[in-house]
């Protein structure tokens, strides 16, 4: 008497999921082609890297994808355009741009495309892309190891002469003219702090570092000899500098710019002209030459070259109060 009941459960339960199962059968056959995604569809989609420029779908590469994390954003991408005629390749961290690798000229790359093929291995370390991704790979083997990235770390290089980007004991990359943040600083030293603490950042660590081991001070210019000069008249405002990233390159007056050399940029000083600028801020000042113009910014009067803002202690604030004593 007391199973009666159980097994009229049952077999109703039983009926009941029949008659769902018939109706789902049903139901699925009648919208089968609609529960059916479309020829083409994808099925997964590829984060592209958020920057100010529009990036182009085929420029976008990701590196070192695990597969059994295949559906996963991958940590790192590689974007390849080019900076005033040189190609270039910037490596985003989590859609973050965090270094940029600069080559050679559009037509210095066309030229080394007739070199013979036993040349490639000597020209591939040059090469943005290649060492873009040597990077980015070192990126992902990184994260992929659950190391700290507190140990993401920048020093000053006695025997390099540059700073270096390490991971414990391993050199990661070098800062130098052709490695730079994609905002730069036009300062290597700045460039190398803050790509640190972005990659730092990207890899979990939220303690940013303020200086760098070993930093050289910076030499102090002597310009004793113009120290009496007479002077025609003075200006005030704001100075700025500017260094690596111009390195090199045409002024506008037609020299190659110098960021060791005491020169400076002035909107309407005649080239050649010698003006003696003065830091208000510590009283230190140098004696040096306009051969380019700017800065073309509200406020700023002049823009100097890094071994003049050195010489009055510049590079550190970026910009000064100064006064300049235009000399005849």
């Amino acid at each position: 008497m007391k199973t009666k009941p159980i097994l009229t459960g049952l077999a109703s339960a039983l009926v009941v999921s029949v008659v769902c199962a018939l109706s789902v059968s049903q139901a699925s056959e009648q919208t089968g082609e609609a529960l059916q995604p479309e020829q083409g569809e994808a099925t997964v989609t590829q984060s592209e890297p958020e920057s100010e420029t529009t990036v182009p779908e085929s420029s976008v590469e990701k590196v070192g994808e695990v597969e059994a994390e295949a559906t996963e954003a991958s940590l790192t991408q590689l974007y390849s355009h080019e900076i005033l005629g040189k190609s270039a390749v910037t490596l985003y961290v989590k859609d973050i741009p965090v270094v940029t690798f600069l080559g050679d000229s559009s037509k210095a790359k066309a030229a080394a495309g007739t070199k013979v093929a036993g040349d490639a291995s000597i020209d591939e370390t040059k090469d943005p892309m290649w060492r873009a991704t040597t990077v980015a790979a070192k990126i992902n083997q990184f994260q992929q190891s659950g190391a700290n990235a507190d140990l993401v770390r920048v020093i000053w290089d006695k025997k390099q002469k540059t700073y270096v980007i390490r991971v414990q004991d391993e050199q990661l990359l070098a800062i130098n003219q052709e490695t730079i943040l994609p905002k730069t600083t036009k300062d290597v030293a700045e460039d190398a702090l803050k790509i640190t603490n972005l990659l730092r950042r990207q890899l979990g660590e939220d303690k940013a570092l303020t200086d760098i081991p070993g930093r050289p001070k910076p030499k102090i210019a002597k310009a004793a000899k113009n120290k009496n000069a007479a002077v025609r008249y003075q200006l005030s405002g704001q100075a700025s500098w500017y260094g690596g990233y111009f390195h090199g390159r045409k002024t506008a007056s037609g020299e190659r710019y110098n960021q060791n050399a005491l020169t400076a940029a002035h909107k309407t000083l005649r080239f050649g002209t010698r003006v003696r600028v003065t830091n208000l801020n510590n009283g230190r000042s140098v004696v040096v030459r306009i051969n380019d113009r700017g800065p073309f910014v509200r406020g700023r009067i002049i823009d100097m070259s890094r071994k003049g803002a050195q010489a009055i202690g510049l590079t550190g604030s970026g910009v000064a109060p100064v006064r300049v004593d235009v000399l005849k």
